[in-house]
């Protein structure tokens, strides 16, 4: 079976060929992805949890439980987002998974991902992943007709 390819012209007339990759590489390197989130997760989870049932006289003067529970839910979204986001940026299109894996991400030109187009890329993810967390996307793929 041959891979799919994408070809790009250059503005000095060369045509620059990129290979696709497979559902399969981009799920596993969304997994491995997934498992570094997770573990990050669970060690700033414990960290709050712990901070939370501390026995601190400063946490319930103030009422700082809640202030706590609520900095720890916006620290898993700010890193769940911007590990993509960032990663992609200054990793030449590349997260962890994704050089694992040997793929990255390029813009349509052939040229690396933008700052601005990592961010567009990663936030229509958000929508992407509803409602059924990516389980519609999957469907839709169609095999190549040859």
């Amino acid at each position: 079976m041959e891979k799919e390819q994408v070809g790009v012209k250059t503005p000095e007339f060369i045509s620059l060929q990129f290979q696709l990759a497979g559902l399969g590489s981009r799920a596993a390197a969304f997994i491995i992805d997934q498992l570094i989130l997770s573990a990050v997760n669970l060690l700033l989870a414990i960290i709050f949890i712990i901070l939370i049932f501390s026995e601190s006289y400063w946490l319930y003067i103030f009422d700082l439980n809640s202030f706590i529970f609520a900095m720890m839910i916006i620290a898993i979204f700010v890193i769940q987002w911007g590990y993509f986001i960032l990663y992609e940026y200054f990793s030449g299109g590349r997260t962890v998974g994704k050089n694992i894996m040997g793929i990255r991400v390029i813009q349509e030109n052939g040229h690396s991902i933008t700052f601005l187009s990592s961010f567009i890329r990663n936030l229509l993810r958000i929508i992407d992943s509803l409602p059924i967390s990516y389980l519609l996307g999957i469907f839709m793929i169609s095999p190549s007709e040859t």
